[in-house]
C-alpha cells in the first residue's frame, strides 16, 4: 500500500513539476492556483487531445472507450466497462456490438446456445444502463449455401436474438427491429485469392450486429 502511495505521489509530482517548469520559465511560479499555472496545464491537456490520452469530463458525461466522439450523459463506470468488454464501437450515431455467429449458434441453427447467454446478459445489463431509443439487430452469414437459404437463416438468427433479449433479458418495453442480410454484407473474404476456401474469413462473416440508438439529451 505504501508503494502505491509513493508511486501515485511521484506521478502527481511529475505533472506538477512539468507545469511549474513551463510557468517558471516565463513568469515565475506562484502556486497551483496561479492563473498562469492553470493556463499552462490546460494547454498541455489540449495539446494531448482525445486520441493521445486526454479525457473530456463534464458533469456526469463520460466518453466510452472505443466510441471516440460519443458522450453519454449519466453513464456509469460499470456500463462503460461492459461496453468496452463487448467491443462496442460508434457507427454513425449508434453504438454497435458485433457478436460471432459461432458463439451464439450451433452450425446451421438459430437457437441461442446456453454458453452464449453470459455475453447476452452482459449486453442486456449495458443496454439497461443507457437511454435507448431503439435497437436494430442484423443477421449475417457466410457464402456457403444458396443466397435464398442464407437470407432466411440470417433473419431467423436476428429474430432469435430479439426473442432472447425480450424473454430472458427483460427488454419487452424496448423497440427492437430485426433485419437479415444473408451473405450480402461480408466483412472478410469467403475464399482465398486462388479460389480455395477461407474458413477464417467465413467465420468472421457469420455474425449478428446489434445497433443501439440513443435518446437525445
Amino acid at each position: 500500500m505504501k508503494k502505491r502511495k509513493i508511486w501515485a505521489a511521484l506521478g502527481t509530482g511529475m505533472v506538477l513539476f512539468l507545469c511549474v517548469q513551463t510557468v517558471s520559465a516565463e513568469e515565475g511560479y506562484k502556486g497551483p492556483d496561479d492563473p498562469a499555472a492553470v493556463k499552462a496545464a490546460q494547454e498541455a491537456v489540449n495539446r494531448l487531445g482525445p486520441d493521445r490520452g486526454a479525457i473530456s469530463v463534464k458533469g456526469e458525461i463520460l466518453g466510452i472507450v472505443g466510441l471516440k466522439s460519443v458522450q453519454i450523459k449519466g453513464i456509469s463506470v460499470e456500463v462503460n466497462k461492459m461496453l468496452t468488454d463487448l467491443g462496442a464501437k460508434k457507427v454513425g450515431e449508434k453504438i454497435q456490438v458485433s457478436l460471432s455467429g459461432d458463439v451464439l449458434f450451433d452450425f446451421d441453427k438459430w437457437n441461442i446456445k446456453k454458453a452464449a447467454e453470459k455475453t447476452l446478459y452482459k449486453l442486456v445489463k449495458a443496454i439497461k444502463g443507457l437511454r435507448v431509443k431503439e435497437i436494430l439487430i442484423e443477421g449475417h452469414t457466410d457464402a456457403k449455401g444458396s443466397e435464398e437459404y442464407n437470407l432466411a437463416l440470417s433473419q431467423r438468427r436476428a429474430d432469435a436474438v430479439k426473442a432472447w433479449l425480450i424473454e430472458k433479458g427483460g427488454l419487452e418495453g424496448t423497440k427492437i427491429i430485426t433485419k437479415g442480410h444473408g451473405e450480402s454484407k461480408p466483412i472478410a473474404p469467403n475464399t482465398n485469392p486462388d479460389g480455395s476456401d477461407n474458413p477464417q474469413g467465413r467465420a468472421k462473416n457469420r455474425r449478428v450486429e446489434i445497433y443501439v440508438s440513443l435518446l437525445g439529451e
